[in-house]
C-alpha cells in the first residue's frame, strides 16, 4: 500500500519509524512527533506487516502518515521465535528506507518517544557535512530490568557526551544524508542490519558522528526478566550469525573463544556510562546484576552464531 501524497512536493526529511512494541507504542510515539513537522516538506512512513496488522487500523486516525503493508517478508515470514522477530525489524527497516524520498532519512523505533525538539535537531545536526549522524538515547523508564536492557543496548549513547566521530550509532535514533544512505543499498535492498551498513560505510571512508542534540527516550512498558533474557540469546545469535557471514572457519573460532569473556567486558563499560551519567549508587547496585545476566545471555547466543551454519 502506497500513496503519491506530497508526490510534486520536495521532501526534506523522511522519518522511519519500525513497529516493535506495536499498536500503543506507535500511538504514543506519533502523538509526540507528528505535532514537530510540516507534513508539506516532510513525511513519516509506519511499514507493519501481518504480524502488526493492527497498526495499520490506525490510518484513519493519522492521515497524514504513510502507513505501509508489507506482503512479501522474505526471510522473515515469522513472528513465533525471537530470531524472527530481529528478522521482522529488518525487513520493516528495509521497506522503510526504500519507501523513503527525502533529502535526510532519519530512523527510529515505535518505543523510542523522540524529544520536543528531535525533528528540528535532526535538520539542524545535518548542517554538519557528516554522512551518518547518530543522536542520544535516553532511558525512559525508571526501573530494574529496563536500566539493565538501556545500558546493556544504549548506556554509550546517553548523555552527557562528547560529539565527535564514532564508531557506532544507533538505529533507535539516527539520520542519513540521501547520498550516503544510497550508497549501501546493496546491504540494506532486502534486510536493514545496522552493523553491516556501517561497516560498509565506514570502510568507504564515510563518517559516522554522534551528536547530543537529537534525543529519543527508550519506553519499553511491559518487559519481563525471561522475555528480554530470550531476547539477549537470540540477538546475539543474530549479531554473530551477521558477522560471521564475511568471515572463515578460523576467525569464526576464534570469536567464538572469546565470546566468554564479553559479560565481563561490557558489564565494565556499562558501569562506566552509569559513572558519566551520574546514576545513583543504589541504582547500580540493583542494575548490574541483572545487567550481567542478560550480558552472559547475549555471549550464550553470540557463540552459538559463530559456530552455527552461516546462512546464505
Amino acid at each position: 500500500m502506497t500513496d503519491d501524497r506530497n508526490a510534486g512536493a520536495e521532501i526534506a526529511l523522511s522519518i522511519v519509524i519500525t513497529v516493535v512494541s506495536g499498536k500503543e507504542a506507535i500511538v504514543e510515539n506519533l502523538n509526540q512527533l507528528c505535532p514537530q513537522l510540516d507534513f508539506e516538506t516532510s513525511e513519516v512512513i509506519v511499514p507493519y506487516d501481518k504480524w502488526s496488522s493492527d497498526v495499520g487500523e490506525l490510518t484513519p486516525q493519522y492521515p497524514k502518515v504513510r502507513f505501509h503493508l508489507i506482503e512479501d517478508l522474505g526471510l522473515a515470514d515469522s513472528g513465533k521465535t525471537p530470531s524472527h522477530q530481529h528478522r521482522l525489524y529488518d525487513r520493516r527497516r528495509s521497506v522503510g528506507l526504500h519507501l523513503s524520498r527525502g533529502r535526510i532519512i532519519a530512523m527510529t523505533e515505535d518505543h523510542a518517544l523522540p524529544a520536543d525538539d528531535w525533528v528540528e535537531q535532526i535538520l539542524v545536526s545535518h548542517e554538519q557535512p557528516y554522512d551518518v549522524i547518530g543522536g542520544a538515547v535516553e532511558n525512559g523508564v525508571d526501573k530494574v530490568i529496563n536500566r539493565a536492557v538501556y545500558f546493556c543496548d544504549f548506556g554509550r549513547y546517553g548523555r552527557p557526551f562528547e560529539p565527535g566521530p564514532v564508531k557506532y550509532v544507533s538505529d533507535v535514533n539516527l539520520a542519513y544524508k540521501r547520498e550516503a544512505l544510497e550508497s549501501a543499498r546493496s546491504i540494506w535492498q532486502d534486510a536493514y542490519h545496522e552493523t553491516t551498513v556501517h561497516w560498509a560505510m565506514r570502510s568507504k571512508g564515510q563518517t559516522l558522528f554522534l551528536d547530543d542534540r537529537p534525543v529519543v527516550f527508550q519506553k519499553r512498558q511491559k518487559l519481563t526478566f525471561l522475555n528480554v533474557l530470550g531476547e539477549r540469546v537470540e540477538w546475539g545469535r543474530v549479531f554473530a550469525e551477521t558477522r560471521a557471514s564475511g568471515l572463515g572457519f578460523l576467525p569464526r573460532i576464534f570469536y567464538a573463544a572469546g565470546t566468554p569473556l564479553l559479560p565481563a567486558l561490557i558489564l565494565f563499560r556499562s558501569f562506566r556510562h552509569m559513572l558519566r551519567q551520574r546514576l545513583t549508587v543504589t541504582r547500580m547496585i540493583s542494575t548490574l546484576p541483572v545487567a550481567f545476566i542478560l550480558l552472559c545471555g547475549w555471549s550464550c547466543g553470540e557463540f552459538i552464531g559463530y559456530l552455527a551454519k552461516v546462512p546464505k
